[in-house]
């Protein structure tokens, strides 16, 4: 500042010296240059100027150094995607929590999107995203009245509840206080409520949310190991659909036990411990028998007879499900070839997943499979679920079409719990849908299932396709089948499951009893 003055005063100087030099030389009595009293007001005049200069350079200074909106450290706590808080949020409010009420009970609740990569694959990132975004919402909008879970920021007087740990998958942190039962039944409340159908570009898209729950301090103190501990809730609630989604000590035994059944699954293959049933398709009303369909079992040393359910999904993680699935169809043609030596006809259907779908040397397997049993290609029906079409849809596109000029009849099995789409159906070159039991099996019960089903099958007759009604299980159920125009279905109520080697027996006898 003092510099700035000097500054100032030297050039003042230098304007007096060169204005005093253009003034005119007139005689007048002895008086000096510049009067006193205008010196002193150019002093001050140059000083107010400094001063002003000096205010000016404070402000900008502290201008400089005040903080800028950080919008880089807004990302730092938020979700590039979702914009909802992140794990490094959640740390951080925890760390505060945890410090103030180290004794308090709380739940981290972790929420999974199922099945999300569909979507992805279907609808590409930017829809994916969008759709992700709106499902953190919906959860957010979900907890709006639970006052009890933590809070991390408000945004229009609304608050923010829910963590985006990245990828699918959410978190929430619950005061239990001391009743643990309360993040379960929170639980369940969101896997009802949230997961409502979206219509992206005239497809409705489902989707599932899959739960795991971990207790502070029971489970851990620490926030990754609680995180470790839900995702191994997560996992077994996959695994064992209707399982409890808290996390228990047995839960670390039985990923031990899950990871040794996959070494015996590769075993079972080779020692040829896997067995086929078969469980009839009838028309309903004339009692004939149309197709039967197969079923594969793991008659285990240890663990007696298991369901699809407990292996099927190991298989596709283990990569032997191709070699698994040739060796059921080639069972399957080969039963159609016995059937037809003993003047028995009947189709028989087989379920192939998206791995068997999408893989190049299946139409050719099964070409050869033809041709050395000598089966007529109408006898075999391939059921294939609408969400395994979605795994790659062109190619799931260009191998149907390929299959059906084959001859091999196709069915879309599971129809109405998937991604359907009236548009995409059309182009399917598809004979059956089956409606899928979950339907099926409640359509006595309630009103809802019973639109459902009706809309179906209205539909699938519209579009000249037949319908396959899956779950039978009584006659109510047939009797409200067949008034909605359905005359092919499978359950219980005709015959449970059983060895695919006695089919040819059984159906002898039945058709027998039935005539037709």
């Amino acid at each position: 500042m003092v510099v700035a003055i000097q500054r100032m005063l030297v050039l003042g100087g230098a304007l007096l010296g060169a204005a005093s030099a253009s003034w005119p030389v007139v005689a007048a009595p002895a008086q000096p240059a510049l009067p006193v009293a205008g010196l002193l007001l150019l002093l001050f005049l140059l000083l107010l100027l400094a001063l002003a200069y000096a205010l000016k350079l404070k402000f900008d200074l502290k201008r400089a150094l005040q903080p800028k909106p950080d919008m880089q450290g807004f990302y730092s706590l938020h979700d590039d995607i979702s914009g909802f808080p992140n794990k490094y949020a959640l740390q951080r409010q925890l760390d505060l929590i945890l410090k103030s009420a180290p004794e308090q009970q709380f739940a981290l609740i972790l929420l999974k999107i199922e099945q999300f990569e569909q979507i992805n694959q279907l609808l590409g990132h930017s829809n994916s995203n969008l759709i992700l975004a709106q499902i953190a919402q919906r959860i957010n909008d979900q907890l709006a009245s639970e006052s009890k879970i933590l809070t991390f920021e408000y945004r229009q007087q609304q608050p923010v509840r829910v963590c985006h740990l990245g990828s699918v998958d959410f978190a929430i942190w619950l005061d239990i206080g001391h009743q643990p039962a309360r993040a379960e039944f929170l639980a369940k409340q969101l896997q009802q409520s949230v997961p409502q159908p979206m219509l992206v570009h005239g497809c409705a898209i489902d989707y599932k949310l899959g739960v795991g729950i971990a207790l502070y301090p029971d489970h851990s103190t620490e926030l990754n190991e609680l995180l470790e501990r839900a995702y191994l809730a997560l996992q077994h609630y996959q695994w064992q659909r209707g399982a409890s989604s808290l996390f228990s000590q047995d839960m670390i035994n039985y990923t031990t036990e899950k990871l040794a059944l996959m070494a015996e699954l590769r075993q079972a293959i080779d020692d040829q411990q896997l067995v086929l049933f078969v469980q009839p398709q009838m028309n309903m009303k004339s009692r004939q028998v149309l197709a039967a369909e197969v079923l594969i079992r793991w008659r285990h040393p240890k663990k007696g007879l298991l369901a699809p359910e407990a292996f099927l999904a190991l298989a596709e993680e283990m990569g032997v499900i191709y070699p698994l699935s040739q060796w059921v169809l080639e069972q399957a043609i080969q039963t159609i070839a016995s059937l037809t030596e003993q003047q028995l006809v009947s189709r028989i259907a087989v379920n192939i997943s998206s791995k068997e779908l999408l893989h190049d040397e299946l139409v050719d397997a099964l070409e050869v499979l033809f041709d050395k049993y000598q089966v007529n290609p109408q006898l075999l029906m391939l059921e294939v679920s609408e969400r395994a079409l979605l795994a790659d849809p062109p190619r799931a596109m260009a191998m149907m079409q390929r299959l059906h000029r084959l001859g091999v009849e196709l069915a879309l099995d599971d129809f109405g719990t998937g991604f359907s789409s009236l548009a995409f159906l059309r182009k399917l070159p598809v004979q059956y849908v089956k409606v899928d039991c979950s339907f099926i099996s409640e359509l006595h019960k309630t009103e809802a299932h019973m639109a459902i089903t009706g809309a179906i099958i209205d539909m699938a007759r519209n579009l000249g396709l037949g319908v396959i009604a899956e779950g039978v299980e009584g006659a109510e159920v047939e009797d409200k089948l067949l008034r909605m125009g359905c005359q092919r279905g499978q359950g219980f109520w005709y015959s449970q499951p059983f060895e695919l080697s006695g089919f040819p027996a059984w159906l002898r006898q039945w058709q027998h009893r039935h005539p037709g």
